[in-house]
């Protein structure tokens, strides 16, 4: 009997080891930070200078058509096709291809008559003078790399509409001690932690056969 129950434990334990390494095997990987920018409007300037910042939007919820686009962005092949088709690397000048993350995405419009260009000044988070990086737009077709000037803790571009805007930046300029990283798949998490505790669970089960059968 006391062999059958460890025969039994051992095939638990595994089975959720297996499990556990299958949710590491296939994750989702996307290629946004995982520390919250809060990337927010600065100021905003149209074509002769005036101060239309009252007349701007620039915000986290994305509109449904665009949505499909920006999701994409985030994830790690949908950013490699992005980064090869603009040529992200040289334009950043970035060291490698492989430290170039999007920082944030945000939703821009206008809410008023404004005169175009417009020049948008947006807060950035960890992002100093030394920061290689630049802002992308969507033009309703493709994203397109927007002349980027970086301050400190600021990106400015020029935009000829407004949409979605994506904040790429070398994560190894950033400010010291600026956390980022990249989003892991929710999966990695949860199914390693229920795998231990019904491991767990099954250790509980057999320990309390185990002494059922000493008691008999």
């Amino acid at each position: 009997m006391r062999m059958k129950i460890w025969k039994t434990v051992s095939a638990v334990a595994l089975a959720v080891t297996c499990i556990g390494m299958t949710a590491f095997a296939r994750p989702i990987p996307s290629s946004v930070a995982t520390t919250p920018v809060n990337n927010t409007l600065v100021s905003a300037a149209d074509k002769n200078g005036k101060d239309i910042k009252s007349l701007i939007i620039v915000e986290t919820p994305i509109p449904e058509q665009y949505q499909d686009v920006v999701d994409n962005i985030k994830t790690t092949d949908g950013f490699e096709k992005v980064k090869a088709d603009l040529n992200l690397k040289d334009i950043t000048g970035a060291s490698r291809d492989s430290d170039l993350i999007v920082l944030d995405v945000k939703e821009s419009r206008t809410i008023g008559q404004v005169e175009f260009p417009v020049t948008l000044t947006f807060s950035a988070k960890g992002v100093v003078e030394d920061t290689k990086g630049t802002i992308l737009h969507y033009d309703g077709n493709a994203w397109e790399v927007i002349d980027t000037t970086i301050g400190e803790g600021t990106m400015k571009g020029t935009f000829d509409s407004l949409s979605p805007v994506a904040f790429v930046v070398d994560k190894t300029t950033l400010k010291s001690g600026t956390s980022v990283g990249t989003e892991s798949p929710k999966t990695g998490v949860s199914v390693p932690v229920m795998g231990m505790a019904v491991g767990l669970g099954a250790i509980v089960i057999a320990t309390g056969l185990k002494k059922k059968e000493y008691n008999r």
